[in-house]
């Protein structure tokens, strides 16, 4: 048993030594003192005990039942061969279990054969709070526990034990007060486990000039990686073994876009989710997000300039998924602005009679923000090439046509898109209609002939949809 030594001197202690003084609180598990010493300070012996209490309920619940297995058999052949802790041979001795009649080790003997074959677990209670006979006569109650009962039990009574051995390993300081109040019984954390997860890093800005020849080109692209894989331990336990920092992950995007990022986003996707699933013990999957800001050459003389460039406003979008072998790639387009000042109109709706305000009309302005992306049917794609035609084809459907909804144009807009690129299997549109509102200038004497309009930004329609080969 090691010394026991004062709280404050417990609030100081290096990590390893603190493993060292508490690794025995919870039987042949150090794992949890390693979390127990994350929670430091503590202002009192108590509060030390119960965080070891609390993390008793820490795990999956096959966590909790390797806790409960690695305590011995009460009486059992390994205390009788001295091969049990030190802390659990002195429990067991407090509570005379260590000096039974044949009679009673037979007793004892019947009493884990019975927990083990109904609950494939030992029995376990707190011997320092009892006798040899209530030890028994609370067996013989608990046996007819349901397992999930007989889990949740023996659980708070691995909370008690570590109760007391905390209470033998330290003392409160002097001036702090008494070093032991009443038992305050740990509140059981709910059930959980781990659902889909993933880390990685986000807005990393990278910038890229290309200066091979005097005509610049450049590349400004904000990227999100995230891996996939083995994390459990790290979020349960806080075992951050075989992970890599996601500052390395910052790192590796502007490394690898020196020699890596000549192409498109996409092709640059997969050159990253290749090399993290490489890298990463515990990763086996992993995804990439770009946002890319276009820029075109600053014209001058009617020539666009060699190394000055104005930004436009549509970015161009893409994900990239795959465990490092295949790749599912997504691209598309935000913010792409469009407007026409008539051919579109809004007629021929429901109207209800209560509620019904807006007017029909046959000639307004339509405008929206177009966001697209699309899914590829085969693997040899040049992105950059297929993004170009999509944009290009968006704008040519948006003016071809006299639009009777939103609705249609962006129909007609899938469909254009589709006819045109064959490497694309669907794309899925979000179109809000931003509202141009004529505004009222007779009130002033003045007629509004259609020239003068009030946007109003919100709320607004918002049309989405999926446009897919049939």
């Amino acid at each position: 048993m090691n010394t026991p030594l004062t709280l404050s001197a417990v609030n100081a202690l290096p990590s390893a030594e603190f493993v060292r003084h508490f690794g025995g609180v919870l039987e042949h598990s150090p794992r949890y003192a390693e979390g127990v010493s994350r929670e430091r300070p503590f202002g009192s012996v108590e509060e030390l005990a119960a965080a070891f209490t609390a993390a008793v309920f820490w795990d999956t619940p096959e966590q909790q039942l390797a806790l409960i297995r690695a305590h011995p058999d009460l009486a059992g052949k390994a205390a009788l061969a001295g091969e049990v802790t030190a802390e659990s041979a002195s429990e067991q001795a407090s509570a005379g279990l260590d000096r039974l009649t044949p009679e009673e080790y037979a007793e004892f003997h019947r009493l884990n054969a019975a927990y083990h074959t109904k609950f494939d677990m030992p029995y376990i209670v707190c011997v320092r709070e009892h006798t040899k006979s209530s030890i028994l006569a609370g067996a013989a109650e608990r046996l007819d526990n349901t397992p999930e009962q007989e889990r949740e039990t023996a659980l708070r009574e691995i909370g008690k034990i570590a109760r007391l051995r905390v209470l033998d390993l330290v003392r409160q300081d002097p001036e702090g007060g008494p070093a032991v109040t009443q038992p305050q019984e740990a509140q059981p954390r709910v059930k959980v486990r781990l659902g889909e997860n993933n880390y990685g890093k986000a807005e990393v800005q990278l910038f890229k000039v290309f200066r091979g020849t005097p005509r610049h080109e450049i590349r400004d692209v904000r990227v999100r990686v995230g891996m996939i894989g083995a994390f459990e331990a790290a979020h349960v336990r806080g075992d951050n073994s075989g992970l890599l920092a996601t500052d390395t992950v910052r790192n590796t995007i502007y490394a690898l876009a020196k020699e890596g990022f000549q192409g498109s986003v996409e092709e640059f996707g997969q050159e990253l989710v290749r090399h993290f699933v490489e890298t990463g013990p515990k990763v086996t999957g992993a995804f990439a997000e770009f946002t890319e800001h276009l820029w075109d050459r600053i014209e001058v003389g009617g020539q666009g300039h060699d190394h000055a460039f104005v930004r436009q406003m549509p970015r161009h979008t893409a994900r990239v998924d795959g465990d490092g072998r295949t790749f599912k790639v997504t691209s598309g387009i935000e913010e792409l602005y469009v407007l026409k000042t008539t051919q579109s109109g809004w007629a021929g709706y429901l109207l209800d009679e209560r509620f019904t305000t807006l007017p029909e009309t046959t000639d307004r302005i339509m405008a929206t923000f177009v966001t697209a992306k699309w899914e590829y049917n085969t693997a040899q794609v040049n992105y950059d090439d297929v993004w170009g035609r999509v944009y290009r084809q968006i704008q040519e459907t948006f003016t071809d046509h006299y639009s009777p909804s939103l609705q249609n144009t962006l129909y007609r807009m899938g469909e254009a898109v589709l006819t045109r690129c064959p490497e694309i299997s669907r794309i899925w549109f979000q179109m809000p209609n931003k509202h141009h509102l004529k505004y009222n200038l007779e009130r002033f004497g003045i007629e509004n002939e259609g020239e003068i309009f009030h946007v109003d930004p919100e709320p607004y329609g918002l049309m989405e949809a999926w446009v897919e080969r049939a």
